[in-house]
């Protein structure tokens, strides 16, 4: 009786267990949003909101060389939404937290990060991180795309650019 159990269960399991599914799909994995890396993009790229609403928004790279500056000039409108305040991500950060210089001028934003060197390295590591998140506050209904303008750019220790194949959109829709 005991050999018989010890068949059947074994059995069982190989005929009633299946292996779980799962859909993988997240829009919101670096993976998932359609650009060549290395590429610059907005998280998340569609914020839905209501008016008088602070948001933050990241600015991250993707697979991005090591760098030791960046210039990313950003678009937006600047009739529904208005910067609060920007903060350096992890992208730049060393032993040495980096240095952040913002500049906004009606829809224009432009952030300048540095890295601050240390006895161990003159550039960040590079790879999948968010460089800076900026905070903004709505104040008018309606739609505001975010773009990274022409003039945004990255440089490595050695004052070489540093390539960027493609750039992502944001969409700031406000109810």
């Amino acid at each position: 009786m005991k050999r018989l159990l010890l068949l059947w269960i074994p059995l069982l399991f190989l005929l009633y267990c299946e292996d779980a599914k799962y859909s993988l799909d997240n829009p919101f994995d670096p993976e998932n949003i359609d650009l060549r890396p290395p590429a610059l993009f907005f998280h998340p790229p569609e914020i839905l909101t209501t008016i008088d609403t602070s948001i933050a928004i990241e600015l991250y790279g993707l697979e991005l060389e090591p760098a030791a500056a960046a210039h990313l000039d950003i678009r937006y409108d600047w009739g529904s939404v208005t910067v609060d305040s920007v903060i350096p991500g992890p992208f730049f950060s060393g032993q040495n937290n980096p240095m952040e210089i913002t500049v906004d001028e009606q829809g224009v934003l432009d952030i300048y990060l540095y890295y601050l060197p240390d006895i161990q390295s003159n550039q960040s590591e590079g790879g999948t991180w968010s460089l800076a998140t900026v905070y903004l506050s709505t104040i008018s209904t309606g739609e505001s795309e975010l773009l990274y303008g022409v003039n945004t750019i990255l440089r490595d220790a050695n004052n070489d650019s540093v390539r960027i194949k493609d750039f992502g959109k944001g969409y700031i829709s406000v109810e």
